[in-house]
């Protein structure tokens, strides 16, 4: 009983947060609002317990009776030309219910969140769609087919010399990269030049190095946002950091304490580069205007690809002829790639085979490792300011690892 409280409780919470928004949106003559969406989503959790427990043929009288009134509210406001997004709302808050009584919780308030949010940049979301070009339209249309679908059709297993190659986690690269680039170009249009260093926090979730390699790639092409740029890149590897500590706080407490001190100086460092360069940026004199195209380009993210592929072999051909020699190689090479998989992989063997001082010096050294090869795509691709802004950042992180390790 207590379970079902909790669930319709959350129910009228998910309704409630949507409602809240089509009542201060609408104003008057709605079809649903702050009392409505909250008893839908009520009535959509409730149907589910009674078809789960007692009548399998509820949703034919619950779901089919919400369905008619939004066929109903649509066919008599037509007239008026109000669009059919509450109704459409509402059928979604229905099934938000549904999967809440189903113990779906986080999937149904990421989603009430999410819809509330479409809703509620109405204007702004329909004004960047009228200021989209062709090209724009296009260059879309070329995301879909390289997230949605290319990348189901490629097969998950290892092939060639060494099994270097998997051709699903080298283009899980490939999307990574597509998203920050075209993403980036969202944040352009959206919010101007002046905003773009933001991007280096999102992005650095998923990938420090991909944000490195797109910025670097900008700066060439856009000089003038460079101080905006090296922000970004900044930020990105902060995250990163932060990322390191999480991920060790989740698996294995003591490294995280352990390396608390070298992550929490790096930090102090990277936020005082962020926000140099940042200031830099924001009180630079600047045309109002700034002229751009969309950077998004396939050839860019198959480039990054390539790189990625060469890094991998490069990495499993050193450690075939090399052999394994001890955890410090191991975590040299992984750091080329990804800092995530070794930091699991030492947190966890740390728990029982692996010394807690060799676990956290092979992170560091994998942190160092990944902060190099991050700064040779600044090297190859980036401007010459850039480059000199990162070298500094790359130096003082050199220091303080090394003295940690």
């Amino acid at each position: 009983m207590e379970t079902l409280t909790l669930k319709l409780a959350f129910s009228l919470a998910v309704g409630f947060l949507i409602g809240l928004e089509r009542e201060y949106r609408m104003k008057e003559d709605i079809f649903a609002g702050i009392r409505t969406f909250p008893l839908i989503s009520l009535l959509g959790t409730l149907s589910a317990y009674i078809y789960d427990n007692y009548w399998r043929g509820i949703f034919f009288l619950t779901f089919g009776g919400v369905l008619t009134l939004t066929l109903m509210n649509f066919y008599f406001s037509a007239k008026e030309h109000r669009g059919i997004t509450t109704e459409i709302t509402a059928l979604l808050t229905f099934i938000l219910g549904i999967m809440v009584y189903m113990g779906m919780y986080y999937e149904a308030g990421a989603l009430s969140i999410t819809i509330t949010l479409i809703l509620a940049l109405k204007e702004t979301l329909e004004g960047f769609v009228h200021r989209l070009s062709e090209e724009d339209i296009r260059n879309i249309l070329k995301f879909i087919a390289i997230t949605a679908l290319i990348f189901p059709l490629l097969p998950d297993r290892y092939y060639g010399p060494f099994d270097a190659f998997n051709p699903r986690e080298i283009w899980k690269m490939v999307i990574i990269v597509s998203s920050i680039d075209f993403l980036a170009y969202i944040l352009l249009r959206w919010k101007g030049h002046r905003y773009i260093w933001l991007w280096g926090a999102i992005g650095g979730l998923m990938s420090s190095t991909a944000v490195s390699f797109n910025f670097a790639r900008m700066s060439r092409k856009y000089p003038s946002l460079r101080d905006s740029l090296i922000a970004g890149i900044i930020l990105a590897w902060l995250v990163m950091n932060i990322r390191v500590l999480v991920l060790t706080g989740i698996v294995n407490p003591p490294i995280a304490l352990k390396l608390l001190l070298p992550m929490l100086l790096l930090s102090i460092i990277y936020s005082a580069g962020v926000a140099f360069y940042l200031k830099k940026h924001l009180t630079a004199q600047q045309a109002a205007t700034f002229n751009f195209s969309n950077p998004f380009h396939i050839r860019n993210a198959l480039q990054f690809g390539a790189i990625y592929m060469v890094v991998v072999f490069a990495a499993r051909l050193l450690s075939h002829y090399l052999g394994e020699k001890g955890i410090y190689l191991a975590s040299f090479l992984s750091g080329i790639i990804d800092v995530d998989a070794i930091t699991l992989s030492l947190s966890q063997m740390s728990r029982s085979t692996l010394a807690l001082e060799t676990a956290t010096a092979g992170i560091l050294i994998a942190v160092l490792s990944n902060a190099f090869f991050k700064y040779m795509y600044v090297a190859i691709f980036g401007d010459k300011g850039l480059r000199k802004a990162l070298l500094v950042i790359l130096i003082t992180t050199a220091l303080v690892v090394a003295g940690f390790i």
